[in-house]
């Protein structure tokens, strides 16, 4: 529990723990026990990480897919890392989480741009392919026409009647779904670190009188908007995505995403019963943050072993290599095509307001599909010059347009 004094709120500490070493022998405590455990998970953790990052970057062959892979494999060593950390000072352990988690907000971002580039690296076949798949009242119209089933947001909002106007809309709502966490996470983190060093954050209270309620609202809020938007995009693009098998790559970091904010609310509630209680050197604060840590790193060692078939190097394997061995992993962690993405986004949500066209290009090649009978778009495969001087692509129709 917190101690509260004078305004202020700060981890409430236990005595100080004796010596390894006592009168000649070794004499081990339970929570020795524990780093022990917690360590050696965090050592098999980091080195099969490391063992399938450093082949990625020595194999750094494409380098829109394997950029946000990369930062997708560095979450197992981080929280691996900090998880271990946050055991051996537990004293310190709440700001050490809050950094921690805040790497998520990258990987969530990594993923969803993962599956564009799976897509096509060409941002016009990127949209060509949602003014088609996406969630729309165009789409629907096409339903009706049809006699076909419309489609629906997905649970929970199922019910839910209102639709952007076309696959490119929606694609912008996705994206920003996504991006907001990406900004809000670091923000937030920042704002909770500074106020837990202050003594006005207050983990383990929920009194409005202290910032963690409101913290711990705005995430909330937040990463759910960020993962719906992430299920929402995958559902519709499902069909394209199959040659690259995205389920298990999705469950691997919807899972590790999951499981630790529930495997924490779990803990807190179990302390907050009094079922986890204080010892003579640990606090049950102490303990909550000891057994998550033990937890947390041995789940980082099955979502290593995890990782090794869902981002496997095997598919760029003995292409040419494009960059020196540092360059790719400096290009990797390069955060410029981020910040180029929310600059795009705000021009299009300006434009849009304004009523411009924003989607000239796309719309073109799709009118251009549309008016030769095509059924969908197979695949994106030649380049070629656009209207617009930006590089475009040929699309390769379907059976029956090809017979046409």
């Amino acid at each position: 529990m917190a101690n509260i004094t004078d305004g202020r709120c700060f981890s409430q500490r236990a005595l100080s723990e004796p010596p390894l070493i006592q009168h000649g022998s070794l004499v081990l405590q339970a929570h020795d026990i524990g780093w022990i455990i917690s360590g050696s998970f965090t050592v098999v953790a980091i080195g099969i990480s490391l063992w399938l990052i450093d082949k990625h970057l020595r194999w750094y062959t494409n380098t829109h897919e394997q950029r946000y892979i990369i930062r997708i494999l560095f979450m197992v060593p981080i929280y691996a890392v900090i998880s271990f950390a946050s055991y051996l000072f537990w004293n310190h352990s709440t700001p050490l989480l809050l950094i921690r988690d805040c790497y998520e907000a990258i990987v969530l971002t990594a993923f969803f741009y993962l599956l564009l580039m799976y897509l096509s690296p060409d941002y016009e076949a990127q949209k060509a392919i949602f003014y088609q798949c996406g969630l729309s009242r165009k789409k629907d119209q096409q339903a009706d026409m049809c006699g076909l089933a419309k489609d629906k947001w997905i649970f929970p909002l199922q019910l839910i009647r209102w639709k952007p106007m076309d696959g490119l809309h929606f694609l912008q709502i996705m994206k920003w779904g996504v991006l907001q966490y990406c900004l809000i996470r670091p923000v937030t983190t920042l704002v909770a670190v500074i106020l837990n060093y202050i003594g006005l954050y207050c983990e383990d209270s929920w009194s409005p009188g202290w910032g963690h309620l409101y913290i711990t609202v705005i995430m909330s809020i937040s990463v759910t908007v960020a993962m719906y938007c992430l299920l929402q995009l995958y559902v519709c693009i499902s069909v394209n995505l199959q040659p690259h098998k995205p389920l298990l790559k999705l469950f691997v970091v919807k899972a590790i995403v999951f499981l630790t904010f529930w495997q924490a609310t779990l803990l807190l509630l179990l302390e907050s019963f009094n079922v986890i209680k204080s010892s003579t050197y640990m606090t049950a604060d102490n303990i909550t943050t000891g057994i998550s840590a033990i937890l947390e790193t041995f789940e980082m060692v099955v979502f290593a072993v995890l990782h090794i078939r869902a981002y496997s190097y095997q598919p760029y394997y003995g292409h040419a290599q494009q960059q020196s061995y540092w360059k790719a992993l400096a290009h990797a962690f390069d955060f410029t095509e981020t910040g180029i993405e929310v600059w795009k986004g705000i021009v299009y949500w300006v434009k849009t307001r304004q009523g411009r066209e924003t989607d000239v290009q796309a719309r073109r090649e799709v009118a251009l599909m549309e008016a030769l009978g095509a059924s969908r778009i197979r695949a994106y495969n030649e380049k070629v010059p656009s209207v617009s001087g930006n590089a475009s692509y040929s699309m390769v129709m379907s059976e029956d347009a090809e017979t046409n």
